[in-house]
């Protein structure tokens, strides 16, 4: 075996010590300025459209963890199917679509810390006279297409069917238009579809179905130092009080629907 003199193989250690290392997610980031977030159309109050803007809880989320960062915020729109592809391709730096953590997504891609706990949920139309899940067997329901909301809805009623579709707005239509007798997503996001729906008295809301999910913002595989850097900042967004703030904006008392903030963003 040939053997390199001293000198020479002292330069190259050196060398090799001084090769930069490639360049990860979170120098992207920084080097151009923005992060390029997936939202949703039609995810109110999470991430919707108002006025030609996006809009919701997670966007105001998104502007105050970029804010830590140093950059701004450029929103792309994306349906719940498109989501973990354009994630996987790069496309993106993160999608903040209220989207649930789950050990099957785990799989395919990571999660920030949770940001959002709230449980799954199912309405029906009063008119049907459904008033339990059970009497969904049978039956028809929309889903989003990727939401876990219909695997959940299937687990509790295995007979029931899943019919899915391309996003919130579309799931509610069905229901409205009666092509399907039940639609089961956030609550939260069900309770802001139907006061915007203009007839909130219509639909009901089954007590004996609910399912805690847990939300993050989903990130690439392998970026330890992206998703870290995203973890600080929204722990730093909750010990600010800001997290807080950004929560009583779109679910305190003044808002289409009240609830009580029972989680803090933390590690986990």
């Amino acid at each position: 075996m040939t053997r390199l003199p001293s000198t020479l193989a002292a330069i190259s250690a050196l060398m090799m010590l001084a090769a930069p290392a490639a360049a990860d997610r979170l120098d992207e980031v920084k080097a151009r300025g923005k992060l390029i977030v997936g939202v949703s159309d039609t995810t109110p109050p999470f991430t919707f459209k108002k006025d030609g803007a996006h809009v919701g809880y997670d966007i105001d989320l998104v502007r105050a963890v970029a804010k830590r960062l140093g950059v701004t915020v450029e929103t792309v729109s994306l349906s719940s199917a498109e989501r973990i592809p354009l994630l996987k391709d790069g496309k993106v730096d993160f999608v903040a679509t209220s989207m649930t953590r789950t050990p099957e997504r785990l799989k395919d891609i990571d999660f920030s810390h949770i940001y959002f706990v709230t449980p799954h949920a199912v309405i029906v139309k009063k008119s049907s006279g459904i008033t339990s899940v059970h009497q969904l067997a049978g039956r028809k329901a929309s889903s989003a297409s990727s939401s876990t909301a219909g695997g959940n809805l299937k687990e509790a009623v295995p007979t029931v069917e899943i019919v899915y579709v391309r996003d919130y707005a579309i799931s509610f239509d069905m229901l409205k238009d009666g092509k399907v007798d039940a639609f089961p997503t956030d609550e939260s996001v069900l309770r802001a579809i139907v006061q915007q729906s203009g007839k909130p008295d219509d639909y009901l809301f089954l007590s004996d179905f609910t399912k805690s999910r847990n939300v993050g913002f989903a990130l690439k595989k392998d970026e330890p130092r992206f998703k870290d850097a995203i973890n600080r900042a929204l722990l730093d967004v909750e010990a600010s009080g800001e997290a807080a703030k950004i929560f009583e904006a779109w679910f305190g008392p003044g808002s289409a629907d009240p609830t009580p903030r029972k989680f803090k963003i933390q590690a986990d």
